[in-house]
């Protein structure tokens, strides 16, 4: 019988340094997290997509609309 499909197929390989090794598995003790693989997976993912990723993408799109006090688009 053929196993499942993984959820996600996209595979990231990579070597830490001692230290970060380290750090990583005190991120993996105190959120309860068994593999490697999921830890990295959840730093991945709290980093490049933020903690609250709504937020985040309100902050984004409304930066881009703004300029900063006192410049001339400001004025208009």
């Amino acid at each position: 019988m053929a196993r499942p499909r993984a959820e996600f197929r996209n595979e990231v390989k990579t070597r830490l340094r001692d230290e970060v090794y380290m750090r990583l598995q005190d991120f993996k003790q105190l959120n309860f997290i068994d593999s490697d693989s999921a830890a990295l997976a959840r730093l991945a993912e709290m980093l490049l997509c933020g903690i609250v990723p709504a937020a985040r993408a309100t902050v984004s799109d409304d930066s881009d609309n703004r300029s900063p006090r006192g410049t001339i688009r400001d004025a208009a």
